[in-house]
C-alpha cells in the first residue's frame, strides 16, 4: 500500500476549498471521510489512491486551477 504525506500548505489549500469542515462538505468537495481529513490535518500519511481520488474530485467540483496547485 503506497502512502503519501501531504504538506500542510496543501492541506490549507484544501481547507479553503471547503465551505465548512463537515462530513457532508468533505464528501461533496473532496470525496474523503472525516477520518481521512483528520489524517491530512494532523500531518499523517494517507493512501496514494485516496489522494488521487481527492485531487480528481477537487478538480471536478472546484476546478482544474485549484487542483493543479496541489
Amino acid at each position: 500500500m503506497n502512502m503519501v504525506l501531504v504538506d500542510q500548505e496543501k492541506v490549507l489549500v484544501l481547507r479553503r476549498a471547503l465551505p465548512a469542515v463537515t462530513k457532508v462538505w468533505l464528501q461533496e468537495v473532496l470525496g474523503v471521510s472525516e477520518t481521512t481529513w483528520r489524517s491530512l490535518r494532523d500531518g499523517r500519511p494517507i493512501r496514494q489512491s485516496t489522494y488521487n481520488r481527492l485531487l480528481a474530485k477537487l478538480e471536478r467540483t472546484v476546478g482544474r486551477d485549484m487542483a493543479r496547485t496541489l
